[in-house]
């Protein structure tokens, strides 16, 4: 997560990429921001207005 509370996220096998911009409610929000490069999590997201490639996470959780 950088300084503006943004997240990358690449969904894999397709290598798509999809910026998360804004968060469901605190909990999912801290889940992406304790990920790690390569960390594997199950995301939920939903698109944010027309605006490009920007998602808001519904849900998150770590896959271990």
């Amino acid at each position: 997560m950088n300084d503006h509370s943004v997240v990358t996220i690449r969904e894999h096998p397709r290598n798509a990429t999809y910026h998360v911009v804004e968060y469901d409610d605190e909990d999912t929000e801290l889940v992406l921001d304790d990920l790690g490069r390569g960390d594997v999590v199950y995301l939920e997201i939903a698109r944010v207005g027309r605006r490009g490639n920007a998602w808001s996470a519904e849900d998150a959780r770590v896959v271990d």
